[in-house]
């Protein structure tokens, strides 16, 4: 009967198995999401407002890409796109220019560091992957026309606020493929808000008409957009900006709770394509 009950377990494990379909069966993008040492607890969280794997198939970025991610910051795509890319790609960390950050010395340090940082880390990285700034202040971060995205998620209002917008998309389009896409995940604001764009970009949102507008006048075709990261609960209009909201919770303990359940931002999500010149 033991024996029995054995051969019965191990038939129901393996049909169990083929019918969910195991992490083998799945593709680069579902691994690097799902099936990656690198992500920390904390950051997965994050996937059920940002949504990553939706976001990475719908700018076509695939483990062969060579992508240039504008304002790493803290990490978060990082740890997705550096282990994605790392065999067959190519990952470009564009970090914030130090020469912008004169008043922040501890951050312009950091800044700094950051190309040392990538060769440091070539288990996560790879050994093709660089570090640099954009918009670099002489010449181009990497070579013209050599990068097939260029992705930019929640980084479009500092640019705006820093003066940086010009510069920064002119060398978007420099560095990309003729047909590369530039990549925006964004913070929304409101088409009917009274704001203007510097307003907006204060509280870390553009509208959307605006945004595209903008980008389209640097020599960019917007080709599709999506609502992947659309927060219909995001009233928009909040004290500390998009900072009210979680992961940030600017506030503090103040009514953390409602904001929590707001979640994060609500989210334009646009892909541009390069015109060839």
């Amino acid at each position: 009967m033991g024996k029995y009950n054995l051969i019965v377990g191990i038939a129901l494990l393996l049909f169990v198995n083929d019918a969910v379909g195991g992490s083998d069966d799945k593709d680069a993008i579902w691994q690097a999401v799902h099936n990656n040492s690198y992500r920390t607890a904390e950051e997965i969280k994050r996937d059920e407002f940002r949504n990553p794997e939706q976001v990475l198939r719908f700018f076509e970025i695939d483990e062969t890409s060579s992508v240039g991610e504008v304002a790493p910051g803290r990490g978060w795509y990082t740890h997705i796109l550096a282990p994605l890319l790392k065999e067959k790609g190519r990952y470009v960390g564009l970090q914030h220019n130090p020469a912008y950050y004169g008043k922040w010395p501890d951050w312009a340090k950091q800044l700094f560091a950051y190309p040392e940082k990538i060769k440091n880390e070539q288990n996560l990285y790879g050994s093709n992957a660089i570090g640099t700034w954009l918009p670099a202040v002489e010449g181009l971060p990497v070579e013209a026309a050599s990068l097939d995205v260029v992705f930019i998620v929640r980084t479009m209002h500092n640019w705006q606020n820093q003066g940086r917008l010009e510069n920064g998309l002119k060398q978007s389009w420099q560095i990309l493929k003729n047909n590369g896409v530039l990549a925006i995940v964004q913070h929304r604001e409101d088409e009917s808000a009274r704001s203007d764009r510097e307003a907006a970009s204060k509280r870390g949102r553009w509208k959307q008409s605006d945004l595209i507008s903008v980008i389209e006048s640097f020599g960019f075709k917007l080709v599709a957009s999506s609502e992947i990261n659309a927060n219909p609960k995001d009233t928009k209009n909040y004290e500390k900006g998009v900072w009210t909201l979680p992961p940030s919770l600017a506030l503090k303990e103040k009514d953390q709770e409602v904001y929590t359940k707001i979640g994060e931002s609500d989210r334009m999500t646009l892909k541009f394509v390069k015109v060839s010149s």
